[in-house]
Parts: structure tokens; sequence; C-alpha cells
């Protein structure tokens, strides 16, 4: 968020005849030039609303004569012109709106280039950038620039859409795959490589070293050269379909071990199906640990 500085009124950015006002409140102040009446107020008295930014309003002398009365003016027999009032504006500076990127991107270094933005004049107020508004450039191409959505609110209510065309990089370390790995391979050391350059900082999380990477599963084939994400990858299973488990076999106060071959994949607690090469029956067992699996009810076993 930035808060923009109040602009003094100027008769370069009113519109022909038409008063510039630089609050949401029409004051004494803004009127005594015009109508001399009005110098005995307080020049922070209130004496109407001025219209939305991008509007006029005009006030005749009939209703600023009635103001006059109601504040116990003695008008005499001064002349008092209808007065055309409109809401001061000014296009946004560059920099404004890269102080406000920066202060919302909240990454030290970061490089970011503000290619174009919203340039339409606008009232005094505060610019606010959630990162909620920064689009993302495709994971192929994070040299793109993308489209960063924001808001200037004034008057404590109103607010404006903006936008801003930006391009950000950041220095990063992340992981390539150095060879295609299919889907399921364990990742190994020769399977990755360390990459660092600038990058768009993106949502989308990377393993940030390669002991977060090396013993996991590839969840899908990862080709040659592409990203590593942390989605891609997973722990390996605490048993793999055809390892031999150790089943240990309860039954009351009686227990028994022997060796089975898992059917398919699991984690601890997982329910997987293991076969007795020694009976040639299948049955269901809990995974314990690594290479072990627990059976409670030996039926058929």
């Amino acid at each position: 968020m930035r808060l923009l500085a109040s602009f003094a009124i100027s008769a370069a950015l009113a519109h022909a005849g038409c008063l510039a006002v630089s609050s949401g409140k029409i004051l004494a102040g803004d009127l005594a030039a015009t109508v001399p009446a009005f110098q005995a107020l307080d020049p922070a008295t209130p004496l109407g609303f001025t219209p939305l930014a991008g509007t006029e309003r005009v006030l005749s002398s009939r209703e600023l004569r009635l103001l006059a009365r109601e504040h116990a003016l003695d008008l005499q027999d001064q002349s008092i012109p209808d007065v055309c009032v409109m809401r001061l504006v000014e296009p946004l500076s560059r920099q404004a709106i890269e102080e406000t990127l920066r202060g919302a991107l909240g990454i030290p270094g970061a490089r970011l280039d503000v290619i174009e933005f919203s340039n339409q004049p606008l009232p005094p107020g505060r610019l606010e950038f959630p990162l909620s508004g920064l689009n993302q450039p495709p994971v192929s191409r994070p040299e793109d620039p993308v489209i960063w959505r924001g808001r200037l609110t004034y008057d404590g209510q109103r607010s404006v859409s903006l936008w801003a065309r930006v391009r950000i990089a950041v220095e990063r370390t992340w992981f390539v795959a150095a060879e295609n790995i299919p889907a399921g391979q364990l990742i190994r050391a020769g399977d990755i490589q360390a990459i660092s350059s600038r990058t768009f900082p993106f949502k989308v999380s990377s393993p940030d070293s390669a002991g977060s990477i090396l013993g996991k599963i590839a969840r899908r084939a990862i080709p040659r050269s592409q990203r590593v994400l942390s989605n891609a990858i997973q722990d390996p299973p605490d048993v793999a379909k055809g390892d031999t488990v150790r089943v240990n076999v309860t039954s009351g106060s009686a227990s028994i071990a022997l060796d089975a071959v898992a059917r398919a994949d699991g984690k601890k607690g997982d329910v997987i199906l293991v076969h007795n090469p020694s009976s040639g029956r299948n049955f269901r067992a809990v995974i314990e640990d690594k290479g072990q699996v627990a059976v409670l009810s030996p039926s058929g076993t």
C-alpha cells in the first residue's frame, strides 16, 4: 500500500470554468475565492459533497445563497455566480506504482519492471496491489510479462480498479531432470542437476535442496531439462509391490513370523494384500514399518 500525497488545487487540472476540489467534501476554503462571502467561515467548514471522479457538479447561485444563509452570512447585494465543481484528479506516477508493487511483493533484490499501467486520472487515495491479483506466466516462459491487478481506494470506501503489466525476476536455485525420469522411478543423484538464474517467483512449490528430491519417487514422467516440482515427487512406499515382507501373525498370546510377497505398494498404516508362497494363499495385512506387516486375524494365512 502507498498513501498518495494530496494534490493542491490546480486550475490546469480543472475543466474550463470548473473548480477542482481535492477531497470528498466541498469546503468553505474551496469556494472562498469564487464566492468571497464564504471567506468569513472556517476554511474547513463542509458545504457539500464533491461528485465522483470524472464527473462535475454545478452549485447554482440559489444553492450558494441558501448555504450562505444557513451559516448566517450577510450577502448584502453580492452577485453570486453558479459554480462548477469537479474532483481533483491526476494521472498515477510510475514511481508510485513501482513503490507499491515492490512493497506488496516483499522480496528484497527482486527485479521488477513496470511495462505499462492504468494511467487514467484519479483522485488522491491509497494504492493497493495484493499478491492475489498477480498473475503467473507459463512455467516454461518465466520471463513473460504478467498482469497485476489492484485498486485505488479514496474517500474511505470508494475504489477504482487498476492494473499494471510487469515483468518480475528473482534469483533462485532449482533442480531440473538431467535425463528423462519415468513415472515411478526412484530419483538418484545423476537424475537431477541444479540451475541458478533469475526467474519468476512462482507460487508452485519447488524443492530447494537436492536432499529433498533424492530418494523420492517420480509421481509422473519428468522430461529432461524440466523443472522438478514438489507435486511431481513423493516419498517411496514403505512396502513396494513384489517386495518380500516379514509378516508378524498374532492370535491371542501366540505369535509367529513368516515371509510373504507384497501384492501392492503401501505406506505405514495401509492395508495391502500379501501372498504366502508356502500355502499359495493371499491375505490382508497392515504395514507396520519398512518391510514389515502384521496380521491380527491369521485365518487363511
